[in-house]
């Protein structure tokens, strides 16, 4: 019998680095024993908590304007409510992907606004189509004060196979 992968909650943290750094504003300070981004997803309860820096999330994204580092600063809270999520079997076959609305909010320190998304997690089909051993989490957040502003990151998953004793 297959064991089940179970997927009931997902934590991804990036620490500050000299490289994570290159390329930020002039004069900008990071605080050193806080990380860049945090991330805790509760698929079991619906919500998903980040944490982070506001300028490292712009700069982390392929495409934004310079124009965005002036919506928040220094660190932001995001919280959200994952509409209709449950925990989710891995290694079911069947499972080739889910898609999920969020709803939630910003806080820059005293400043709270609107900020829904959408978050996919997607299976990563080998070249024989079969399932393999990665997810893609990617997460989409929209600030809807600001035209246009978004944060996406795409973060792998790793399901641990084989003997559990021996890992």
């Amino acid at each position: 019998m297959k064991k089940s992968t179970l997927l009931k909650q997902f934590e991804y943290s990036i620490l500050p680095s000299a490289i994570a750094l290159i390329g930020r504003k002039k004069n900008y300070v990071v605080a050193e024993h806080l990380p860049l981004l945090n991330i805790v997803i509760d698929f079991e309860h619906g919500n998903l908590k980040l944490e982070g820096d506001w300028n490292f999330m712009m700069t982390s994204n392929k495409f934004y304007e310079s124009r965005w580092f002036d919506h928040h600063m220094e660190r932001v809270h995001i919280e959200t409510d994952i509409l209709s999520s449950s925990v989710i079997n891995l290694s079911d076959s069947a499972n080739e992907g889910f898609a999920f609305s969020l709803e939630g909010i910003v806080r820059d320190g005293n400043y709270i606004t609107a900020f829904p998304g959408l978050l996919i997690l997607e299976n990563v089909r080998g070249l024989n189509g079969r399932i393999t051993e990665q997810w893609n989490l990617t997460l989409y957040l929209s600030d809807l004060q600001f035209n246009g502003c978004e944060i996406k990151f795409e973060l792998p998953i790793y399901i641990k196979r084989g003997n559990e004793d021996k890992n």
